[in-house]
């Protein structure tokens, strides 16, 4: 039924927070540097940050007794909150994708849940289209907008940050 989406606005949300996500994938990988095929290309949205989650799912949390000084991960790698490797783990696990890519996943999982949220509150505040549009294309366009489909714990943080605030301010 082609008029679901108008019956049912929550579901056009995440629609749209889909099509935003799919979107900022496709930029990334079109914009990203290496010859290769479009699964290469977007085996690079995998970058510094994310080895060292990969790490923390491979090997678990370890380090020395005293910290050592320096950032060496092979040694200590307990920099990071646990939430975003323990559900990429979680990821990795369920659907047999290869650490790298349950680390993409889950981003990019967490990427539309934040989009949704956003076009969320747009319903709520009722806002035009076209203003969600170009609140949508602000975001996009902002260079650290990157990080929201790569390999890093940005869009896992934002998700459910705007999801509490969606939530702890709804009537009712």
């Amino acid at each position: 039924d082609p008029f679901m989406l108008r019956r049912h606005p929550s579901l056009f949300c995440l629609a749209l927070g889909l099509l935003v996500t799919a979107a900022q994938i496709a930029l990334a990988i079109a914009f990203s540097d290496p010859e290769g095929s479009w699964l290469d290309r977007y085996r690079t949205l995998v970058q510094h940050d994310s080895y060292w989650f990969a790490n923390i799912i491979d090997r678990g949390y370890a380090t020395t007794v005293p910290p050592i000084e320096r950032k060496e991960m092979e040694v200590s790698n307990v920099a990071f909150f646990p939430a975003y490797p323990w559900l990429a783990a979680a990821v990795a696990r369920l659907t047999s994708l290869s650490t790298y890519d349950a680390l993409l996943v889950t981003a990019q999982t967490a990427t539309w849940g934040f989009w949704s949220y956003f076009f969320l509150f747009c319903q709520r505040w009722e806002l035009a289209l076209p203003l969600q549009f170009f609140g949508a294309l602000a975001i996009i366009a902002h260079p650290a907008a990157f990080y929201f489909v790569a390999g890093y714990s940005e869009s896992l943080f934002l998700f459910a940050l705007v999801g509490m605030i969606y939530w702890t301010t709804r009537q009712g």
